[in-house]
């Protein structure tokens, strides 16, 4: 299906910077391939020729994707709220410089029985920084809105080959099956986050799993809830230090 946003920025061969989208109610009926919010940039060496643009106070929900961001440098996204998306909240691909502050990712508990689950996904990205985020997913940890596609995903927070990415600040609840994924990751720390799964039965088989090469990463001083079948699963490469775990 053809993409589709209701704010739409795609530099095709030319450059689009220094822009605010902000104080916005964002909210449509959901489309596939949809977002409430898309940039697409050049890609490779160019992806500088979009970004320099800040997100912020805005109610973002009800799409495919409510942001997607795809080779851009240089975006900062604040004080929003978002919520109701269908494959992903956040979804950034191939981009460098992204700064996400302190967001709220959640869900409408009013709804009860008919929610959306939630997610953030960055894959292939460096230098950014992911802080003061609160990410809770829905009771059932799936989508129970009827003749929903349901949503492919491993964590509500979801790394995939990134390097330089600092994640502090940020609470991770309920997270079904995982917490964090962070796949072929380099250079990566989490600090000061508190990832917990409150839901009786548990849900949650570990707060986080890191797989795959890498080198230079490091978990720390989080507390760090246990699931299922662990609290963290991790490679040697992971060192762990002053985090505050579950009594076994």
């Amino acid at each position: 299906s053809v993409p589709t946003a209701e704010i739409y920025v795609d530099v095709g061969e030319g450059s689009v910077r220094e822009g605010t989208i902000a104080s916005n109610t964002l909210q449509a009926t959901y489309s596939p391939n949809g977002a409430n919010i898309r940039f697409v940039g050049r890609g490779g060496d160019d992806n500088h020729k979009a970004g320099m643009w800040t997100i912020s106070g805005n109610l973002i929900g009800s799409q495919m994707n409510n942001m997607h961001l795809t080779s851009v440098r240089g975006i900062t996204i604040s004080g929003n709220y978002i919520y109701s998306g269908h494959h992903r909240n956040l979804l950034v691909e191939g981009s460098r410089n992204i700064v996400v502050g302190p967001n709220c990712f959640g869900h409408n508990p009013d709804y009860d029985k008919n929610e959306l689950a939630t997610g953030i996904r960055f894959v292939d990205c460096s230098n950014c920084n992911i802080s003061g985020v609160l990410i809770e997913d829905a009771e059932a940890g799936r989508h129970t809105v009827p003749d929903t596609i349901q949503i492919e995903r491993e964590g509500l927070l979801e790394l995939i080959r990134c390097r330089r990415v600092n994640i502090s600040g940020t609470q991770v609840l309920d997270g079904t099956p995982y917490g964090m994924v962070l796949e072929n990751c380099q250079d990566t720390i989490i600090t000061g986050c508190t990832v917990l799964d409150d839901r009786q039965p548990r849900k949650m088989k570990a707060a986080i799993l890191w797989r795959g090469e890498g080198s230079g990463n490091m978990i720390s001083s989080s507390r760090i809830g246990r699931g299922t079948d662990s609290d963290i699963i991790a490679q040697p490469h992971v060192a762990q230090k002053e985090n505050k775990l579950d009594a076994e």
